[in-house]
């Protein structure tokens, strides 16, 4: 559940409408400054943002993918078998829900992988001290 509240926060889950630009604009305001570097570190980091929550999104989507289809397979082997010897449909629902478990827990990873990510990212731009460049190096 806090993976699903950070990754809404910074917006690379919920809905498409540009949550990462909005996230990334709130975290320019509140770091400062709009000089002419830091709107060009800004722009730079909504673009690796936007990365980020597409291939969250694509990879979530493969995931999904994968378990409805292996789940689909699972359920006709089960039926195959019970021409053989008796299933019963609670066994099916265990099996079932024993896939959806191990696809939720892959899931789980890719959601701390991307939150790492994120805070990684967090850290490398808005959270960097700013440079001091119009000092002599002497």
């Amino acid at each position: 559940m806090r993976l699903d509240n950070m990754l809404l926060a910074e917006g690379v889950a919920g809905p498409e409408k540009g949550g990462g630009s909005a996230a990334a604009a709130a975290a320019a305001a509140a770091s400062g400054g709009a000089g002419s570097d830091n709107s060009v570190e800004h722009s730079d980091y909504r673009a690796k943002l936007s990365q980020i929550r597409q291939i969250y999104h694509t990879e979530l989507e493969k995931y999904e993918q994968a378990c409805n289809e292996f789940t689909t397979h699972v359920m006709n082997l089960l039926r195959e078998q019970s021409r053989t010897r008796p299933i019963s449909p609670k066994e099916i629902e265990r099996m079932v829900s024993i896939i959806h478990r191990k696809f939720s827990s892959i899931q789980m990873q890719l959601k701390q992988s991307t939150c790492e990510a994120v805070m990684i990212l967090r850290s490398r731009f808005l959270d960097a001290r700013r440079k001091r460049r119009n000092f002599n190096k002497q």
